[in-house]
């Protein structure tokens, strides 16, 4: 190997010449870095040498690096123009697709609109005075009756059901009477299937998670009787037919009260009436049955801002002017991590764990969903049953649809990745140090697997993009080191700040990007190369576009994305009375077979005793007994090889009690 340096390399010649020691007198500087550098020969002439060959080595990098720049300014990003505009009548707030492909939803400013997914055309209208609904999501529970969990802008939390161009209200969960009791709510989401719900709400400056028990299979039954006598009417040619409003709808159920619960002082004389509130120790408490006294806080805090003056912020307008917790939550399927609730036949392919966590805070919750007997009592404000605990507060979380693999981001910029169905971490990486992550999208993975998979070891990839612009794509796979590649460098110039981060659906390694100074664009995540620009016509430009409104279909054929005129001649009114919304064709870009993989629907577990889940249980360990050997046959010959080392550094006096430990060692 030294002989090939040699060949491209010209060895420096010595810096000094006849070197005389003892003749200080004759001594002149002739190499000047021997002003920084004293070493002897020929040590200089090594460092010498691997200077120069550090040196080249940048050339080349900066050459190549040159080159890919030059070849990628060379290739001309192709433009996609819309292949249709839609005239919607009201202004468009939100979109929703459904997971059957078949219909999306518009939250308008009275109502909302349903869009055919066959020919882009409004199909109907549910107009209601004073509702203008702001925030939207659907979810299909077979025989084409879909679930919608709408907020409107006062804050009222509506759950509506559509079938066969009928729309009804079953509840308005905050629904109130006097002024003084209004809560308010910021979110509303449905579990997939459409099987709880979660409600935040505000009041009073208090925050709190509502979880609800959705009545579907009842819905469905209840709306098919419904449909059965409007064509029996109909059939009898009266003139009076019934309303769907008149449905008496099954009630939902409250599950269970989830809220923030911060540290305070110590409201306990002494340890013992402490350890009185514990339970059997077998979780990771929250920490809030302490004996830390408030002069004890005061102190360390005082002693942190001493040893830390220079690094704190002394503007304190931020932490004054900080908005309420809000909680980010995930409903998870069935998995190792949380096994309750597996001997419960009714439980299977339902979700049986909430996982929760707070804006602002360190621990991440998970509470059991579980299904409450005929004369069961139920807690509506249980205890965590597993707390994560984490370093630094969570910034976004993100999770596998058969919520196998959840992804959590710290404010440290720190990414850990967790198999929920092993029950283990698969990989933590140090993203970004400079900037947080703002959002978290898990790409096609293997880690689905609800049930035994041979392929346990499979990779896993996420999409992180930064709040500085920057997108990294996150490849990790258990028992060896992630990497992180660098799709999108950070970009803080003005209108280059990333609005919104989508993935396509049931399209491979592409995700569509949107910039607030309203570029669209299609990336590719492999290598962070844009496939095309979405360009609107002239005079149109993106609505909104710090936070646009857009959806793709189910197959990812189609993007749906609102906009308005740059230069409006048109009053107020008259821009709410229409809404544009254009589409984009993505089959025009690629051929559909070759890039999308339709993925079926995941399936629960199946198996439902604790046996069964053991006996798999089993299996894995005994498959993974030759690699954990060779691990442990590892650790004892460095055990030994230090053992070794210290009898010979340190005049270690070998006895037999020595000599037995390293004999049964080996």
């Amino acid at each position: 190997m030294t002989s090939d340096y040699f060949k491209y390399l010209a060895v420096p010649t010595p810096s000094e010449h006849n070197w005389n020691g003892n003749d200080e007198n004759d001594y002149y500087l002739q190499d000047p870095e021997q002003l920084f550098d004293e070493l002897p020969q020929p040590f200089r002439m090594i460092d010498k040498l691997i200077g120069r060959i550090i040196d080249n080595a940048c050339e080349v990098i900066g050459k190549r690096e040159a080159e890919r720049e030059a070849e990628r300014l060379k290739k001309k990003i192709p433009l996609c123009e819309s292949s249709e505009e839609i005239q919607v009548a009201g202004n468009v707030n939100c979109l929703a697709s459904s997971a059957d492909g078949s219909y999306i939803f518009a939250g308008l400013s009275e109502g909302v609109a349903v869009l055919s997914m066959g020919d882009h055309t409004v199909k109907t209208i549910w107009k209601t005075e004073d509702v203008e609904i702001v925030a939207l999501q659907v979810k299909s529970v077979g025989n084409q009756l879909y679930l919608l969990a709408a907020v409107d802008d006062m804050g009222l939390a509506h759950l509506l059901v559509y079938y066969d161009d009928m729309f009804s209200s079953i509840k308005v969960f905050n629904a109130f009477e006097n002024i003084s009791e209004r809560n308010t709510c910021s979110k509303f989401e449905l579990s997939d299937g459409g099987d709880y719900a979660g409600v935040t709400l505000e009041a009073k400056g208090e925050t709190w998670l509502e979880v609800y028990r959705l009545m579907k299979d009842n819905w469905v039954q209840e709306f098919d009787q419904f449909a059965k006598l409007l064509e029996l009417i109909e059939s009898s040619e009266k003139m009076n037919l019934p309303n769907p409003q008149d449905i008496k709808w099954t009630p939902t159920s409250l599950v269970m009260k989830v809220r923030p619960k911060p540290i305070t002082d110590c409201i306990w004389k002494n340890p013992f009436d402490a350890l009185q509130k514990l339970d059997d120790g077998s979780i990771i408490g929250t920490g809030q049955n302490h004996v830390i006294t408030t002069q004890q806080w005061n102190g360390e805090k005082k002693i942190f801002e001493e040893m830390y003056e220079t690094y704190l912020s002394k503007d304190t307008t931020e932490q004054s002017e900080e908005k309420q917790s809000q909680p980010t939550i995930h409903f998870l399927n069935l998995g190792r991590l949380l096994p309750v609730g597996l001997e419960q036949k009714t439980q299977v392919g339902l979700p049986n764990d909430l996982c929760v966590w707070w804006n602002g805070s360190h621990v991440l919750f998970h509470y059991i969903l579980k299904i409450p007997g005929a004369k069961e009592k139920i807690d509506l404000e249980p205890k965590a049953n597993i707390v994560w605990p984490n370093a630094s507060p969570i910034t976004c979380s993100a999770v596998e649809t058969c919520a196998s693999l959840l992804a959590i981001s710290l404010t440290d910029g720190t990414v850990t990745l967790w198999d929920l169905y092993m029950g283990l971490p698969i990989s933590v990486l140090a993203v970004s140090v400079d900037s947080a992550i703002r959002s978290l999208h898990i790409l096609e993975s293997s880690y689905c697997v609800p049930s035994a998979s041979s392929n346990g070891h499979s990779k896993a990839q996420v999409l992180a993009t930064c709040k500085s612009g920057a997108v990294y794509l996150i490849i990790a796979n258990a028992h060896t080191e992630g990497t992180i590649t660098t799709l999108k460098e950070r970009n803080e110039a003005p209108g280059q700040a990333i609005s919104a981060v989508a993935l396509v659906p049931q399209v491979s390694s592409q995700f569509l990007l949107i910039l607030t100074d309203g570029t669209i664009s299609l990336l590719d995540s492999t290598g962070g190369d844009a496939m095309c620009h979405y360009v609107l016509p002239f005079p149109r430009r993106v609505a909104f576009p710090w936070k646009p409104v857009f959806a793709f279909d189910r197959d990812g054929s189609f993007l749906f994305i609102k906009a308005d005129n740059k230069i409006s001649n048109q009053t107020p009114d008259q821009e709410e009375s229409n809404s544009s919304l254009f589409a984009f064709s993505l089959l025009s870009l690629y051929p559909l077979d070759k890039c999308t993989k339709m993925k079926e629907p995941p399936q629960p577990p199946t198996q439902t005793t604790w046996e069964k889940r053991c006996e798999q249980f089993l299996q894995e360990r005994l498959k993974s007994v030759m690699r954990r050997n060779e691990e442990m046959t590892k650790c004892w010959h460095q055990l030994q090889h230090h053992a070794m080392l210290i009898r010979q550094g340190k005049g270690f006096k070998e006895d037999s009690t020595t000599n037995r430990m390293l004999n049964e060692s080996t």
